[in-house]
């Protein structure tokens, strides 16, 4: 196999993270690049970004596969528009890395999932938090045994309540009334749920190393904007490993709050320790704090580490995605797996299913 791979970005103007695809182009195991959109809006900004990597641009999808012949698809549309492309990929063979959701409907992200393990195809979910060194760090502590066995935890994901506002919408994806995406269950199918606290749904079953087992929800619009999509989010989980906890994901905070970072964070308690941190705490030096009180550790149980990302050689997104491109040339495992966009995509599914119904519910993933 080359060394360099022959990339297709597929998007649109109104696409979400456009910016971080394009800068994952400069990866070095990047070769040739191929824009696919329908508009031809974006041939402009991916060309002009890409490193000089763009050759060939295409409004014509199938014209895309068939004369560019892509091994891997980069991923970022209006949620609801991305089944059909995402399953076009894969059916031309392509790994496929695409921003989060990824489907409206449940039932079309379940058949993407098979679609790509039946192909031995790469699926992943642009959860750029398993990136951050501090999330990586809490991990290794966790599976090392540290805490010991988990019993509890507690995470939270506030973001401005700010961009909710629809006269005026800060942006034309915000503005409902016209048609926006961001905030229409319709076209986006979530809200903070759905978009940011699936960030922290991933986080935290990644770090726990245990899959989700039950959930009940409070999904509301406490702020009273004229979106469809819930903007406060209240998810009690239960995992397989027993560790029951809760998230609290919504627009609570103005937006220079939100740039502060100080409105994230997640607690876990084990048998043996607790761990506390903010996944963004790099960005503010906050530290993450951990207690073990197993064997030597118990010494000196109290630890208070900080991450500082100044003087940084590299970003998340593009540590992230080098990361999938490297498994695309068989030279490692994806950073995110397909089952992880999956339980996440589920356990999101049944939270609303919850909210609605005042029923707590079992979550599994599709058998392949």
């Amino acid at each position: 196999m080359s060394d360099k791979l022959r990339v297709a970005v597929i998007t649109e103007p109104t696409a979400w993270h456009l910016g971080a695809l394009i800068d994952a182009l400069h990866n070095d195991e990047v070769g040739e690049v191929a824009v696919g959109d329908v508009t031809g809006g974006t041939f402009d900004e991916v060309s002009e970004g890409s490193a000089g990597k763009v050759t060939a641009t295409y409004t014509d999808l199938d014209a895309l596969y068939r004369d560019f012949k892509p091994q891997v698809a980069l991923v970022t549309m209006e949620p609801w528009r991305m089944p059909p492309v995402i399953t076009q990929a894969l059916d031309a063979g392509a790994h496929v890395f695409h921003e989060k959701p990824g489907y409206v409907d449940i039932d079309d992200y379940r058949a993407i999932y098979r679609l790509a393990k039946s192909r031995n195809l790469h699926l992943s979910i642009a959860y750029i938090s398993r990136a951050y060194p501090i999330v990586q760090e809490a991990r290794r502590l966790i599976a090392e045994g540290f805490l010991g066995d988990l019993l509890s935890f507690q995470a939270w994901f506030v973001a401005d309540q700010e961009r909710t506002i629809q006269n005026p919408a800060a942006r034309p994806q915000y503005d409902v009334a016209a048609g926006g995406w961001f905030f229409s269950k319709e076209l986006g199918g979530g809200g903070h749920l759905t978009i940011l606290g699936c960030h922290y749904l991933d986080l935290i079953r990644h770090i726990a190393g245990s899959d989700f087992k039950s959930v009940s929800a409070f999904c509301r619009n406490v702020g009273g904007e004229a979106i469809t999509v819930e903007d406060a989010a209240v998810v009690n989980l239960e995992f397989q490993n027993g560790m029951v906890g809760n998230l609290n994901s919504g627009y609570y905070t103005s937006s220079a709050e939100y740039g502060s970072s100080r409105h994230n964070g997640l607690i876990i308690w084990g048998r043996d320790g607790w761990l506390k941190f903010n996944p963004n705490g790099e960005a503010n030096q906050e530290p993450m704090q951990w207690a073990s009180y197993s064997g030597s550790q118990a010494s000196a149980p109290l630890k208070s580490w900080t991450f500082d990302k100044a003087g940084a050689l590299n970003n998340p997104y593009r540590v992230l995605t080098g990361e999938f491109f490297r498994a695309c040339l068989d030279e490692g495992p994806p950073p995110i797996e397909p089952e992880a966009g999956m339980w996440v995509n589920e356990v999101t599914t049944a939270a609303y299913a919850s909210s609605d119904s005042g029923q707590m519910l079992a979550v599994s993933i599709p058998e392949v």
